[in-house]
Protein backbone atom coordinates (compact mmCIF):
# COMPACT_ATOMS: atom_id res chain seq x y z
CA UNK A 1 0.00 0.00 0.00
CA UNK A 2 1.33 3.22 -0.82
CA UNK A 3 2.66 5.59 1.45
CA UNK A 4 -0.06 8.51 0.45
CA UNK A 5 -2.89 5.98 1.00
CA UNK A 6 -1.89 5.14 4.27
CA UNK A 7 -1.42 8.50 5.29
CA UNK A 8 -4.74 9.80 3.29
CA UNK A 9 -6.76 6.40 5.37
CA UNK A 10 -5.41 7.75 8.59
CA UNK A 11 -6.35 11.45 8.34
CA UNK A 12 -9.57 10.35 7.23
CA UNK A 13 -10.02 7.77 9.81
CA UNK A 14 -9.06 10.26 12.63
CA UNK A 15 -11.18 13.03 11.06
CA UNK A 16 -14.39 11.09 10.65
CA UNK A 17 -13.57 9.84 14.61
CA UNK A 18 -13.35 12.99 15.83
CA UNK A 19 -16.42 14.29 13.94
CA UNK A 20 -18.69 11.19 15.42
CA UNK A 21 -17.41 12.45 18.58
CA UNK A 22 -18.38 15.76 18.40
CA UNK A 23 -22.09 14.64 17.20
CA UNK A 24 -22.39 12.15 19.89
CA UNK A 25 -21.51 14.99 22.84
CA UNK A 26 -23.70 17.33 21.10
CA UNK A 27 -27.06 14.31 21.46
CA UNK A 28 -26.89 14.43 17.37
CA UNK A 29 -26.77 11.13 16.95
CA UNK A 30 -27.24 7.52 18.55
CA UNK A 31 -24.88 5.48 20.58
CA UNK A 32 -25.64 2.03 18.19
CA UNK A 33 -24.66 4.77 14.94
CA UNK A 34 -21.11 6.32 16.55
CA UNK A 35 -20.06 2.50 17.70
CA UNK A 36 -19.96 1.37 14.00
CA UNK A 37 -18.87 5.13 12.67
CA UNK A 38 -16.14 4.45 15.06
CA UNK A 39 -15.34 1.01 14.78
CA UNK A 40 -14.94 1.35 11.11
CA UNK A 41 -12.85 4.46 11.53
CA UNK A 42 -10.24 2.46 14.00
CA UNK A 43 -10.28 -0.49 11.47
CA UNK A 44 -8.70 1.83 8.88
CA UNK A 45 -6.64 3.24 11.40
CA UNK A 46 -5.37 0.06 11.99
CA UNK A 47 -5.20 -0.66 8.63
CA UNK A 48 -3.12 2.48 7.85
CA UNK A 49 -0.40 1.70 10.46
CA UNK A 50 -0.28 -1.93 10.02
CA UNK A 51 -0.85 -2.30 6.36
CA UNK A 52 0.92 -5.75 6.23
CA UNK A 53 -2.63 -7.03 7.35
CA UNK A 54 -4.10 -5.55 4.18
CA UNK A 55 -1.29 -7.22 2.33
CA UNK A 56 -1.53 -10.70 3.73
CA UNK A 57 -5.59 -10.55 3.20
CA UNK A 58 -5.66 -9.08 -0.32
CA UNK A 59 -3.14 -11.89 -1.43
CA UNK A 60 -4.86 -14.25 1.03
CA UNK A 61 -8.62 -13.77 -1.24
CA UNK A 62 -6.25 -12.90 -4.30
CA UNK A 63 -6.77 -9.56 -4.83
CA UNK A 64 -4.03 -8.13 -6.77
CA UNK A 65 -3.49 -4.29 -4.81
CA UNK A 66 -3.99 -4.39 -0.97
CA UNK A 67 -5.98 -1.16 -2.02
CA UNK A 68 -8.58 -2.84 -3.92
CA UNK A 69 -8.91 -5.16 -0.95
CA UNK A 70 -9.70 -1.91 1.34
CA UNK A 71 -12.01 -0.54 -1.35
CA UNK A 72 -14.15 -3.35 -1.19
CA UNK A 73 -14.13 -3.77 2.29
CA UNK A 74 -15.19 -0.05 2.39
CA UNK A 75 -17.79 -0.65 0.09
CA UNK A 76 -19.02 -4.55 1.87
CA UNK A 77 -19.37 -2.85 5.54
CA UNK A 78 -20.89 0.68 3.94
CA UNK A 79 -23.67 -1.66 2.49
CA UNK A 80 -24.28 -4.11 5.15
CA UNK A 81 -25.12 -0.70 6.93
CA UNK A 82 -27.15 0.97 4.29
CA UNK A 83 -28.99 -2.60 4.37
CA UNK A 84 -29.10 -2.17 8.54
CA UNK A 85 -30.49 1.39 8.02
CA UNK A 86 -32.83 0.23 5.64
CA UNK A 87 -34.39 -2.58 8.11
CA UNK A 88 -34.47 -0.01 10.91
CA UNK A 89 -36.68 2.76 8.61
CA UNK A 90 -38.86 0.03 7.65
CA UNK A 91 -39.68 -1.11 11.41
CA UNK A 92 -40.25 2.73 11.87
CA UNK A 93 -42.77 3.14 9.04
CA UNK A 94 -44.64 -0.09 10.37
CA UNK A 95 -45.02 1.78 13.72
CA UNK A 96 -45.55 5.52 12.54
CA UNK A 97 -48.76 3.55 10.63
CA UNK A 98 -49.97 1.69 13.60
CA UNK A 99 -49.37 4.64 15.28
CA UNK A 100 -51.79 6.36 12.86
CA UNK A 101 -54.40 4.20 12.81
CA UNK A 102 -54.20 3.82 16.74
CA UNK A 103 -55.06 7.60 16.68
CA UNK A 104 -57.83 7.48 13.85
CA UNK A 105 -59.29 4.74 15.88
CA UNK A 106 -59.28 6.84 19.10
CA UNK A 107 -60.48 10.47 17.51
CA UNK A 108 -63.34 8.01 16.04
CA UNK A 109 -64.61 6.29 19.14
CA UNK A 110 -64.70 10.39 20.52
CA UNK A 111 -67.42 11.19 18.00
Amino acid sequence: MSIALRVMLFAASILTCGYIARKLKKSQVQVMDTVFWIGLSVLFIVLSVFPDIASFLSELMGFQAPVNFIFLLMIFLLLIRCFLLSVRVSQLEDKVRNLVEELAIRENNRK
